[in-house]
C-alpha cells in the first residue's frame, strides 16, 4: 500500500473515531439532561415499550407505587405492579397510544398500590414515541398527583349535601312555624266560644237567682264568679290574638328572608 493511501485510511479512521467520540459525548450529555429533568420533575414521568413494559421511571413515579428503586419497576408491566382491574384500565389507554398512535391528555386515573391498597388519584397524559420512519415504538407518560384535589372535591360534595339536608330541615321547621299561629288561633276561638257560653250560663244563673230571691243568693254568688271568669277568659283571648298577630308578622318576615336567601343561592 502506498504511503498516500495509508495516510488517507489513517485520516478516515481518526475522523470516524472523533465522530464517534462526539456522538458519545452528545449521548452522554442528553442522558444526563434527561435524568436531571425526570428526577427533578415534580410529576411522575415514565416510558413504556410496545409490550407495555416500563423502560423509564422517575422518583415520583416510584413513590406513587410505594416503591423506592428502579429495579422494582423496569422491565415490568402494570399487571406486575397493580391490581388486575387497575392494570386493565391502564392497558386500555396504553393500547390507544401504542396501537393507534393517539395521545391521551389529562385523564384522571385511580392508582392503587398492590402491596398496601393505598389509593392515589393522578391526572395523566400519555403520548406516543415515534422512530425516524414515524412508527410508534413506545409511549411516554406524565402523571400529576391530584389526590388532595379529589379529597377536597369529595369533602365539598359531602359538605354541600349536609348543608342541603340542614336547609331542608330548617325549611320544614319554618313551614311548621307558619302553622303555629293558625293552630293557636283555633285554640283561642275555642276559648272565646267557651267564654261566651260561660257568660250565657252566668246570665241565666243570675236571672234564676233573682227569681228565687233569698233562696237563690248563693246561686247568685256563683253566677257572679262564673261571669267574672268568662270576662277574664275573653280578655285573655283578646291578648292572645294580639300576640298571634305579632307572631304572624314575624313568621312572614322569616319566610320572606328565607325565600330571598334561597333564591340568591340558586
Amino acid at each position: 500500500m502506498s504511503k498516500q493511501l495509508y495516510d488517507l485510511d489513517y485520516l478516515d479512521l481518526e475522523s470516524a473515531k472523533q465522530r464517534i467520540r462526539e456522538l458519545e459525548d452528545k449521548l452522554a450529555w442528553e442522558t444526563r439532561l434527561l435524568r436531571a429533568i425526570k428526577d427533578n420533575f415534580d410529576v411522575a414521568v415514565y416510558a413504556k415499550d410496545l409490550e407495555g413494559r416500563k423502560i423509564l421511571t422517575n422518583r415520583v413515579d416510584l413513590e406513587n407505587q410505594g416503591l423506592t428503586d428502579e429495579s422494582q419497576v423496569l422491565g415490568k408491566t402494570d399487571f406486575d405492579l397493580f391490581p388486575r382491574h387497575i392494570a386493565e384500565q391502564f392497558w386500555r389507554d396504553d393500547s390507544t397510544v401504542l396501537k393507534q398512535g393517539k395521545s391521551i391528555i389529562n385523564r384522571e386515573e385511580l392508582l392503587v398500590e398492590k402491596a398496601t391498597g393505598k389509593e392515589r388519584w393522578l391526572r395523566t397524559s400519555k403520548l406516543p414515541i415515534h422512530d425516524e420512519s414515524g412508527q410508534v415504538i413506545g409511549l411516554v407518560g406524565f402523571g400529576q398527583d391530584i389526590t388532595l384535589e379529589k379529597q377536597l372535591e369529595r369533602e365539598n360534595v359531602e359538605a354541600a349535601t349536609r348543608i342541603k339536608e340542614q336547609e331542608d330541615a330548617v325549611e320544614e321547621m319554618i313551614s311548621e312555624l307558619g302553622k303555629i299561629p293558625e293552630n293557636i288561633g283555633k285554640l283561642v276561638n275555642a276559648i272565646t266560644y267557651i267564654a261566651r257560653q260561660t257568660k250565657m250560663v252566668s246570665i241565666n244563673a243570675t236571672i234564676e237567682a233573682a227569681r228565687l230571691g233569698d233562696l237563690g243568693r248563693g246561686f247568685e254568688v256563683v253566677a257572679e264568679e262564673v261571669g267574672q271568669l268568662s270576662d277574664r277568659s275573653s280578655e285573655a283571648a283578646t291578648q292572645v290574638r294580639d300576640a298571634i298577630a305579632e307572631v304572624e308578622t314575624l313568621v312572614t318576615k322569616i319566610l320572606e328572608v328565607w325565600k330571598t336567601r334561597n333564591g340568591a343561592h340558586k
